[in-house]
């Protein structure tokens, strides 16, 4: 049976008051982790404090240890 690691990014909102996320920001951060060779496996949208927009995303790949 296979192991995996996983691993836990956040996306970093732009903008004057930090409520806008662009999509070019979204697109670079799951290229970037696909060529380290991890997979998408979930995603986190949330506000904080109602003033700060946030992005999770959670990854995992086949662990190599």
């Amino acid at each position: 049976m296979p192991k995996y690691e996983y691993k836990v990014a956040e996306v970093k909102p732009d903008g004057f008051w930090g409520m806008t996320i662009k999509p070019e920001a979204i697109e670079a951060k799951l290229n970037a982790m696909a060529l380290e060779g991890w997979e998408l496996v979930n995603t986190v949208d949330f506000t904080a404090f109602q003033s700060t927009a946030n992005v999770i995303f959670i990854f995992k790949r086949e662990a190599t240890f």
